[in-house]
């Protein structure tokens, strides 16, 4: 079939018009109340984490990935519909239009008000169609889920941008500026069923979590940092340590900890380390005296913890894993440092 529009697909055609109401009506229904629910039931049955903790299953690899593939199967098809309907089955119109004159889905008249059925068919499977990319692009990627309304609403504004535009370079379809705003509020709605579905069944404490923020946000909007709060972050770390050849052995032999600086004080028969990881400096104050020190503990964050166990178990390096945080329900594994120091590093 070729196309030079939407309006060329349904136009003056009930039963096409009710098949894509259908259709679409159903691809969020199953994104929204089918995928979720039978991913979650599949994982639990086979021991697969998907919150990124520990997995149980003795194959749980083998599942992770195949997971994986299968959903991002899911998703690149859905990319390949989604560039195959809003542009490859059209063809180029000698008459091009650039619709930009506003967004209006029905008339005043004296009459009344006029739906024309063409315009809302038009808007409902311009929403429709950009529901799976909001749901789905927070569902599978990590730095989408972080700050998952905001950066996702950029991802399908600017993607439903690019399509325009390809349109009014390839002269396919219409470069209509209300196809920009259904298709960025298509969007949102997969945000929020992504939310309400996906987030909720693989968080079953989402309520207490939620009372809890609410009751943070009360107490903390009155707090003296609270208007930096977002942008402060942990610059350096400090813990002790009793022997000056301990520290060098273990965090620069072997760990290999990048040394930033090494100070020793004027009269005192301590020094100070200072390993530079990342953005976040890790001070190491010796005393350089046989004292029992405090327990002290570190974590910090990676995101392939695999790789730095396979390290570990090569080495004479004392460790414990993996378990899960119980804060983010990610894996973790632990570093049994000199001094009762805990290194722990937790999978992001």
């Amino acid at each position: 079939m070729e196309l030079n529009s939407f309006y060329d697909l349904y136009a003056n055609n009930l039963a096409i018009n009710m098949i894509l109401i259908v259709g679409a009506t159903a691809v969020a229904f199953i994104l929204a109340r089918l995928l979720p629910m039978v991913d979650y039931r599949i994982c639990e049955k086979v021991g697969l984490n998907i919150q990124g903790g520990v997995s149980r299953g003795k194959r749980y690899i083998f599942y992770k990935w195949l997971r994986r593939g299968l959903l991002m199967f899911a998703f690149l098809l859905y990319v390949f519909s989604l560039i195959y309907l809003t542009i490859l089955v059209r063809t180029e119109n000698p008459d091009y239009l650039v619709r930009n004159a506003g967004f209006s889905l029905f008339t005043m008249t004296a009459k009344g008000i006029e739906l024309p059925a063409e315009e809302f068919i038009e808007f409902y499977l311009n929403v429709m169609i950009f529901i799976p990319m909001g749901y789905l692009v927070p569902y599978l990627f990590r730095w989408f889920r972080r700050h998952a309304i905001r950066r996702t609403i950029i991802l399908c504004f600017l993607v439903s941008v690019t399509i325009e535009n390809i349109q009014l370079i390839t002269k396919r379809g219409s470069y209509d500026t209300a196809d920009v705003i259904s298709n960025t509020l298509g969007g949102a709605i997969g945000i929020a069923l992504f939310i309400m579905r996906a987030y909720t069944l693989t968080n079953p404490e989402w309520k207490k979590d939620y009372r809890n923020y609410k009751r943070w946000r009360r107490l903390a909007k009155q707090g003296l940092l609270f208007p930096f709060a977002r942008r402060l972050n942990v610059r350096r770390v400090t813990i002790k340590a009793t022997s000056e050849e301990v520290v060098w052995d273990f965090y620069a032999k072997k760990l290999g900890l990048q040394l930033s600086k090494f100070i020793v004080p004027a009269e005192s028969k301590g020094c100070q380390f200072l390993f530079q990881l990342g953005r976040t400096q890790l001070e190491i104050i010796c005393l350089n005296e046989d004292v029992k020190l405090p327990n002290q503990a570190i974590t910090f964050s990676y995101d392939n913890l695999d790789t730095i166990k396979a390290k570990l178990e090569k080495s004479d390096v004392s460790f414990e894993g993996f378990y899960t945080d119980e804060y983010t329900n990610h894996r973790m594994l632990k570093i049994n440092a000199p001094d009762g120091v805990e290194l722990n590093l937790v999978e992001l």
